[in-house]
């Protein structure tokens, strides 16, 4: 079994937990971090209230540098130090020197396991350079993202190189017709953050279609 936990998100699923906007969530069972948020006082808040220790999360992987998925990240060092951090080409100077300072810098250049199940796709580029968390689970793949700023589909177009895709998650930004189709084919849909049409995902794929937010708990057999 592998648990998601969503700790941050400006969609809120259950009020114990405040929202506020950027997106971070939590693989249980790993201790893995994808992403912070934007402001780390709410981001130890939620985690607190969820019964989470941020002094406990033994990795951090980053999708991009926009604030709204780094915020929080000076805050969480501070509390955890040494902790690793995997980012890619597309972060800067700035981060990657308060990474040096607090923590342990790694620095993905492609499809790559980070921890056993648990992989980067590597970073694409649609302008704007953004990896995606993929997570082993019974059938395939789930993919998590942070906006999706390379497109969902061809997110999932990349990672069905490695093997089936059953779900997808997180935020997906800016959803073209093509990206609904390849949606369309998973099991799991489960889309927020900065999701735009998301009504129309809803619709498209309601068989699959999974509400997603601050405090929700995505579980799957793996």
């Amino acid at each position: 079994m592998i648990s998601v936990l969503e700790v941050y998100n400006n969609v809120l699923y259950r009020p114990v937990v405040s929202a506020a906007f950027g997106f971070s969530c939590l693989l249980q069972e790993e201790n893995l971090l994808f992403d912070t948020g934007s402001d780390g006082r709410i981001l130890f808040q939620n985690l607190l209230a969820l019964h989470e220790d941020p002094r406990d999360i033994r990795a951090i992987v980053l999708s991009h540098e926009h604030i709204d998925h780094t915020g929080g990240l000076e805050a969480l060092l501070v509390a955890n130090p040494g902790c690793a951090v995997y980012i890619h080409e597309g972060f800067g100077t700035r981060t990657r020197e308060l990474i040096r300072k607090h923590g342990a810098l790694r620095i993905i250049k492609g499809w790559e396991e980070i921890t056993r199940g648990v992989f980067s796709t590597g970073p694409l580029s649609d302008g704007i350079p953004e990896q995606s968390l993929v997570v082993s689970v019974k059938g395939g793949f789930l993919i998590i993202c942070g906006c999706a700023h390379p497109h969902i589909g061809r997110i999932i177009s990349h990672v069905s190189r490695f093997g089936p895709v059953q779900g997808a998650m997180g935020g997906f930004h800016t959803v073209s017709e093509e990206d609904i189709r390849a949606l369309g084919e998973l099991r799991y849909v489960s889309p927020s953050h900065c999701t735009k049409n998301l009504d129309l995902i809803r619709r498209r794929c309601s068989k699959s279609f999974v509400q997603g937010g601050a405090g929700k708990i995505h579980r799957f057999a793996r």
